[in-house]
């Protein structure tokens, strides 16, 4: 059997009771660190045990050739199916990649089908796939229970377990303790400051991810900090990503630059810093950005050099938050969708996907507006516990009966003391 840690045993014993009482489509959510990839092979195994057989779907080739190792060295038979590789015969597992099984439109048996990344279930190829297993029990992993958009996932899943928090596997020694460097306000259209003197000012030398806006910006990022330092992008061909990234973990280069590449799918526990040089619509996207430098190494502490501000909106990475089938409770205000104008022919593009040209007439689209550097101070944002937020949130109301305010002073007085509206503590206190 493969060796599980006590809260990935509890999850999977959930798993499992909630098929028992008749839910066919399981979502687990999990932290980045938690090991979904190992609680998920344990439970391929014990299904292959009874005689089921499994199809474990990931988007990246990378994760298909590291899941089939450890079923293989779990002593269970399974083969994989990615573009160029296909294992002959029958295994009881295939992990395969859902593009690759779109494309050739090959559908291995399956009683359970399980989707790595969860969150992207809403996504065509994942909808076309799931269609074709309407009898297979589904069991959903992701870090982030909620799409793009914000939207939740009650469409594609029709039960939730929580796996662990990011504070329980701190305390357990799993992930890292983690610092957060940020201005004192959310900067909405800029930065506080440079992303490269940032990283010179308070973690030069130490393995840094930076999250960018643009493919310009993540370049110039990395020419700025000099040859130790690369860049990656969707364009980037698989070997040389491939190598970028081996050349990172093995300590050949200490940082690297991208724009949404590296956000989910990658793991290296050598990276100790989060350099978040761009604004995030969604909590989902944050959290999955910090967790990159969550896991451990060693006895150091991760940092996230925060240069928007963005956690005003989002919370601290180890904040506890409410998961449920409607997305990650947590309110952002001010949030709009991006949307591009044509200048030529006037068609609006809703969303980042807009491509380089206009769909319609062709027209490249105009430059981003560059980065605006304000100049805000970073300051170590201060962890407060749960129970002094539920008290200064109590006191808060009081005042506010006493002098005849509504709940939003309440709510607005407690996000300028901790930076975050009152989700959780909210609930907390009702009870």
């Amino acid at each position: 059997m493969i060796q599980l840690r006590p809260y990935q045993l509890r999850a999977n014993a959930e798993i499992r009771e909630a098929m028992k009482r008749g839910h066919r489509r399981v979502l687990l959510v999990a932290p980045t660190g938690y090991g979904k990839t190992a609680a998920a092979s344990e439970i391929m195994r014990s299904a292959v045990e009874r005689g089921r057989r499994v199809l474990f779907l990931v988007h990246r080739r990378e994760i298909v050739n590291d899941t089939a190792r450890r079923l293989r060295a779990a002593g269970v038979p399974c083969g994989v199916l990615m573009a160029g590789v296909r294992t002959a015969g029958d295994p009881p597992v295939t992990v395969a990649s859902i593009q690759t099984v779109v494309a050739r439109e090959t559908f291995p048996r399956a009683d359970l089908v399980i989707w790595d990344e969860a969150h992207h279930a809403a996504a065509a190829q994942y909808v076309a796939v799931a269609a074709i297993y309407p009898a297979a029990h589904h069991l959903g992993l992701t870090a982030t229970p909620e799409r793009g958009d914000g939207v939740g996932l009650r469409d594609a899943f029709d039960a939730i377990i929580l796996g662990a928090t990011v504070r329980e596997l701190q305390a357990e020694g799993y992930l890292a303790e983690c610092d957060v460097l940020a201005p004192g306000t959310r900067i909405r259209g800029g930065l506080a400051c440079e992303p490269a003197e940032a990283w010179r000012m308070y973690a030069e030398g130490r393995p840094t991810v930076a999250f960018c806006r643009s493919v310009d910006e993540s370049i110039a990022l990395a020419e700025a900090i000099g040859p130790r330092a690369r860049h990656v992008d969707g364009t980037t061909p698989l070997a040389t990503r491939a190598a970028i990234l081996d050349d990172f973990a093995a300590g050949r280069i200490d940082v690297l630059t991208n724009v949404f590449v590296l956000t989910e799918g990658w793991d290296c526990s050598r990276a100790k810093v989060c350099l978040l040089a761009r604004g995030i619509g969604h909590s989902g996207a944050y959290l999955q950005m910090v967790g990159r430098v969550l896991r451990r190494h060693g006895d150091e502490r991760a940092l996230v050099i925060d240069l928007g501000g963005v956690l005003h909106d989002h919370g601290m990475p180890d904040e506890d938050r409410t998961y449920s089938l409607d997305g990650i409770t947590r309110a952002v205000p001010e949030k709009r969708e991006w949307i591009s104008r044509c200048l030529v022919c006037g068609t609006e593009v809703r969303g980042a996907t807009r491509g380089e040209h206009c769909a319609v007439c062709g027209t490249v689209w105009p430059e981003r507006d560059p980065v605006v550097i304000t100049g805000a101070p970073l300051a170590k944002i201060a962890k407060v516990s749960r129970d002094e937020k539920v008290r200064e949130f109590a006191r808060l109301q009081e005042i506010a009966r006493l002098r005849g305010y509504k709940q939003g002073w309440v709510s607005h007085q407690y996000r300028a003391r901790f930076g975050v509206w009152p989700v959780g503590v909210r609930e907390k206190t009702d009870h």
